[in-house]
């Protein structure tokens, strides 16, 4: 499971990549949340990381304004739930298989469509000891862009939130020892994933089973780097307009 990403958060070169408006408003109300509530509402850190519960910027089609850019957190809540999910079950990686079978999924599946833009994801692996190691895949691009399903939780603290489609891994990441990656998804794919007017779900599995090939680098990454969410430091979310 992919619980860290490195991402890209410059919005002018984000809306160029994807041919995107910027929801400039979602950006300035998360940053008022972010000042009141910074348990809550948290960016990426000084590395550009994220881990489940920090926000990143999302892609997706708007009915009215076409596709647009709003951050959203990386880890779904649901919008029918009136609590947080436990974290013992995983809401920030949707399996490729798990999309009509899993109910937080197949809700979403084939209507809330997105995708980030992601430089590296972070995984733990077992070295030649059996010791747990932190590594770090880059693809040869410099981004990435990931699918994901999103939905819209409305309560005393409103968001948006996704989760990353993850598939099988290529024989360099299964090497490396990790089990699962998230979906490249080839541009070509990019405007019928976003616009998700499919009438049958399963329609975008084409899509989703046809992603863009690339090689990974595997570089081990500094135990100092391996920190705490809870203590992490907080800074300005986006750069750019």
């Amino acid at each position: 499971m992919c619980f860290s990403l490195q991402v890209h958060r410059n919005l002018s070169e984000l809306a160029e990549f994807f041919q995107a408006r910027i929801d400039k408003r979602a950006f300035l109300d998360f940053e008022a949340k972010k000042s009141e509530f910074p348990n809550l509402f948290k960016g990426p850190d000084e590395d550009d990381r994220i881990y489940p519960h920090s926000f990143l910027p999302v892609v997706h089609e708007h009915q009215s304004f076409g596709r647009i850019i709003r951050p959203m957190r990386y880890r779904l809540r649901p919008h029918d739930a009136k609590e947080e999910v436990p974290s013992k079950y995983n809401l920030f990686n949707a399996r490729l298989d798990s999309l009509q079978k899993r109910k937080s999924w197949s809700a979403i599946f084939g209507r809330n469509h997105g995708l980030i833009a992601v430089k590296k994801f972070y995984e733990w692996v077992e070295d030649e000891n059996g010791a747990k190691k932190l590594v770090a895949f880059r693809a040869q691009e410099e981004l990435m862009s990931i699918p994901v399903l999103y939905d819209f939780y409305e309560g005393e603290h409103s968001f948006y939130s996704c989760a990353a489609i993850t598939q099988e891994p290529v024989p360099e990441i299964e090497a490396a020892g990790h089990d699962r990656m998230p979906i490249f998804l080839k541009e070509e794919h990019w405007a019928r994933w976003l616009e998700a007017k499919e009438e049958r779900p399963e329609d975008y599995y084409p899509l989703l089973k046809d992603p863009k090939e690339s090689l990974y680098r595997v570089e081990s990454i500094q135990k100092k780097t391996q920190q705490s969410l809870r203590n992490r430091d907080q800074m300005d979310l986006f750069e750019g307009e």
